[in-house]
């Protein structure tokens, strides 16, 4: 896939999933297997993280990494997490669809590093997909037992 072919056929996930609130995308964790296969029919190479054993910003970066077939220099930092991605989209550009799963336990354990990390990844996405330097479609989708 061309940087071109990705443009003009970006995929909306709430095209894909109309029920998703507005982003960032909080989701039930009952729904995880409909979100892993709506997503992969439309196109997006579905990554999945479990953080069930997450508590801090190191744990996450390490799950993430493991998500990502990140290398084993991977320096487990937001900067070698961002790196991997443009590697990877460097060549080819990519569409993924990184889902998190147990999300809650991670943010009951540290409400600012969840935050921050929300954050963070956010951004990085928001930076991957930039038109004007753009590796890929970069979607996060936080599942859990979210309470209302």
């Amino acid at each position: 896939m061309t940087t071109d072919d990705l443009q003009d056929s970006w995929v909306d996930p709430r095209d894909v999933l109309p029920w998703l609130p507005s982003e960032p995308y909080f989701a039930p964790q009952s729904r995880r297997e409909e979100v892993v296969q709506e997503l992969g029919g439309a196109g997006f190479t579905v990554l999945e993280a479990e953080l069930a054993d997450v508590t801090t910003e190191s744990d996450l970066l390490k799950v993430l990494g493991r998500a990502l077939s990140a290398p084993d220099h991977y320096g487990e930092n937001w900067d070698a997490l961002t790196d991997i991605l443009r590697d990877r989209g460097a060549e080819t550009p990519f569409r993924i669809a990184l889902v998190l799963s147990s999300s809650a336990v991670f943010l009951g354990a540290d409400v600012h590093g969840f935050v921050r990390s929300v954050s963070l990844l956010h951004t990085i996405a928001q930076d991957l997909s930039d038109v004007d330097d753009e590796y890929g479609q970069l979607e996060l989708f936080y599942l859990a037992d979210w309470k209302s």
